[in-house]
């Protein structure tokens, strides 16, 4: 029997079949395969009672030795710039919005612990027997550099202290047993007055005082009598004149001696101070550049610049600065707009600091880490402005699909014909095209809704990573390509998504750490407890909670619970 097909018919087949292909080849495929998120820690075979098994990144594996550096060469901080060669030593870049090229920063870090110990002869050259440096300074992008550069020369004699807020300097003078007293104190010029009263209170006139933010020398009236009483003030610019004074030999550092000593202060006002050594430190440059994949590092190559939301005195925040140094980026901070410290009880300006970030000739930032309330921030400008648009519910539900199925990029019709322009004059064009990673940091994250909501106007993951004040790396860490999410309906573009009721997991462990939760309520299927972490990137806690049999664990001081698939989420 013959079968007949008409015109039509056959228009209507073609029509279909080119519509198969079309959906089949136009579909995206996922950033990672699910597969991969379905197992992303490793836990151990053995547990204590009371005990989580010990769990592990899946890609570190148990009973693998945990990365203690980036590179071989890296055994100490100072190893971070190496001697500069060739035309990349003599290229500047942009570090806490100073352009400075591999050469200069060199010389700087030689001169620097040379003027010093020119300056102050308090300091002490025996690392048996050290003198640390504390440092003083508000959270403020235009006075955090001096911090940077003695974290990077740091000599074995010489670790730092660098204190959060002024209310912690009396227990700083005063600490005898955590951390050797201090030799010299590194001050802002707006504190400088109540510095040298606490100082003469504490009867601590062998202290030297170097002074930084007043070039003009403006409060020497101020210091007068300190120096009458024998006291040694110097001031940051005089550093620079030492050259071709007395050179002294400075001992080189060992991977074992001390970095730093860094305080914390909880909310109920209880103090933990935590003594890193120069192992921990590049522990934790090694864990930090794990956070990306190997083709999203930061690079010279790509000219890339890192903005970072968290303090310098933090160890988190001090570890990603070095390793963006050492990864051949520039550097720059969010941070207070005025250099002073926050009131009691007050919030930080997270829309103020993004602001001040865009503005000025500095180079915009190509990988971006945030706190909670600059994501939120962010995410609320992008969201009125991409409200506007006339296509706004027409792009969302395309783009929606595509995060959906896991996947998200910023080279697909709807960024071109939407959100690109969208993305460009919001915050002066602060997360253009230029910008390719932006990580969430900090100990508390939105709701997941909140996250798949940034996915979209983005259009790039969001890696969340999750800090401790006792490790200088994460600790626990999302996949770089980890958009899962229940999703965001197009109508919650023109408003706030509501919240899920549960914030989004923190990650697996991060590449060389391992995780237990302390005082589990279940023993099978989810666990309960205190998030504990040990690692080479972990410090040694030498006030506070100090528990003398902990075997290397720190507890990181949150509740935590863990998921079939080993991502843990903060409760």
């Amino acid at each position: 029997m013959m079968v007949e097909i008409d015109n039509l018919t056959l228009f209507l087949l073609s029509l279909l079949v080119i519509l198969a292909l079309w959906h089949r080849f136009s579909t995206p495929t996922p950033l990672v395969h699910p597969l991969l998120l379905g197992k992303q820690a490793e836990v151990s075979s053995v547990r204590k009672k009371g005990e989580t098994g010990v769990y592990r990144s899946w890609a570190t594996g148990q009973g693998s030795p945990l990365t203690v550096r980036p590179a071989n060469g890296v055994k100490v901080v100072r190893d971070v710039l190496p001697e500069p060669k060739g035309p990349e030593g003599a290229q500047p870049r942009c570090i806490l919005d100073t352009n400075l090229s591999d050469e200069a920063l060199s010389e700087i870090l030689r001169l620097v612990p040379q003027a010093l110990f020119n300056l102050f002869p308090s300091l002490s050259l025996l690392p048996a027997a050290p003198t640390p440096i504390l440092t003083l300074l508000p959270p403020s992008p235009s006075c955090q550099l001096p911090l940077l550069l003695l974290s990077l020369a740091a000599p074995p004699s010489t670790p730092i202290i660098p204190l959060p807020h002024p209310s912690l300097l009396a227990s700083a003078l005063e600490e005898k047993t955590a951390h050797p007293r201090p030799g010299l104190v590194v001050v802002h010029a707006s504190l400088i007055g109540d510095v040298l009263e606490q100082i003469v209170d504490e009867n601590e006139e062998r202290l030297g005082v170097l002074v930084v933010g007043d070039p003009d020398k403006a409060c020497e009236e101020a210091v007068q009598p300190a120096k009458d009483r024998g006291m040694v003030v110097s001031w940051w610019e005089e550093i620079w004149d030492v050259e071709g004074k007395k050179d002294v030999s400075i001992p080189d550092a060992h991977f074992n001696d001390t970095h730093s000593y860094f305080y914390h202060q909880s909310e109920n006002g209880d103090v933990q101070i935590t003594k890193f050594t120069h192992l921990n430190i590049t522990a934790g440059i090694a864990g930090t550049l794990s956070l990306f994949p190997a083709d999203k590092r930061p690079s010279r190559t790509l000219k890339d610049v890192v903005a970072s939301a968290v303090r310098l005195d933090t160890p988190f925040g001090m570890t990603l600065a070095v390793a963006s140094i050492w990864s051949g980026a520039g550097f720059r901070m969010l941070g207070r707009v005025t250099p002073d410290w926050p009131a009691t009880g007050e919030s930080i300006d997270a829309r103020a600091e993004l602001n001040a970030l865009a503005q000025g000739d500095s180079p915009s930032p190509s990988l971006l880490f945030l706190t909670k309330e600059h994501h939120e921030v962010l995410v609320q400008e992008l969201q009125s402005t991409y409200a506007r648009h006339p296509l706004a519910s027409l792009v969302a539900r395309h783009k929606l699909a595509g995060i959906k199925g896991g996947h998200v990029s910023r080279d697909s019709w709807t960024d071109k014909l939407a959100l690109r322009n969208v993305r460009g004059g919001v915050l002066g064009n602060l997360v253009g095209e230029s910008l390719r990673s932006v990580f969430l940091v900090g100990d508390d994250f939105p709701d997941p809704s909140a996250i798949a909501l940034s996915h979209l106007l983005l259009s790039l993951p969001v890696p969340r990573v999750f800090i401790s004040p006792s490790s200088a790396g994460p600790v626990l860490a999302t996949h770089y390509y980890d958009i899962q999410s229940p999703g965001v309906h197009p109508t919650h573009l023109f408003q706030n998504p509501p919240a899920d009721g549960e914030a989004s997991h923190a990650g697996a462990p991060a590449s060389n750490v391992e995780v237990v939760l302390r005082g589990s309520e279940g023993e099978l299927g989810e666990m309960k407890g205190t998030l504990w972490v040990r690692g080479p990137g972990v410090g040694e806690v030498v006030s506070g909670k100090i528990n003398p049999n902990s075997e290397g664990w720190a507890d990181c001081g949150h509740v935590a619970k863990v998921r079939p698939n080993g991502t843990f989420v903060l409760v």
